[in-house]
């Protein structure tokens, strides 16, 4: 039995979530997560945006992408989670899959729960006693390596702040 979380998920997999507005009211947004397991990249669309973000692991690099601009701005990723200093905490059922839940600390020194499928897919967070995101499907499909591209012709610069 393994005493962390797993870094990634293990296959290609297209995951949507839904992430409570921080406003107080019930509100939540779509958020959209799609793996490549060849490529170790990750895009990440937000309801309602025409901004979109492709993580790139093998390099340690982010692009996002600003479609109303045909802009994509090149950044260093933020360090990657390693679950590192985690606890089993029990098992559940999120989007009708099995997880194992972990238990940690984020960033930001909150007491975190993770629930991962045995195979890497993160399907509910929760952070300082609410849930921060939650699957709400998950489709184990290949993704086309397009995806993780952003258009031809977009204007790349850096991030001034790096």
């Amino acid at each position: 039995m393994a005493d962390s979380p797993p870094a990634r998920p293990l296959r290609d997999v297209d995951v949507t979530y839904k992430v409570p507005v921080p406003d107080g009211t019930d509100t939540t947004l779509t958020q959209r997560y799609r793996w490549s397991a060849a490529t170790q990249t990750q895009r990440v669309d937000m309801q309602g945006s025409d901004n979109w973000m492709v993580l790139d692991f093998r390099s340690h690099r982010m692009s996002l992408v600003h479609d109303a601009l045909h802009e994509v701005v090149d950044a260093p990723a933020p360090p990657e989670a390693t679950g590192a200093g985690s606890s089993r905490a029990g098992d559940d059922v999120v989007a009708r899959l099995a997880c194992t839940v972990w238990r940690t600390v984020d960033s930001r020194g909150a007491a975190t729960l993770a629930c991962y499928t045995s195979d890497g897919v993160l399907l509910r967070a929760t952070s300082g006693g609410k849930v921060v995101m939650e699957a709400v499907s998950v489709v184990y499909a290949a993704q086309d390596a397009s995806l993780f591209q952003p258009p031809a012709g977009y204007v790349h610069r850096q991030d001034p702040g790096q």
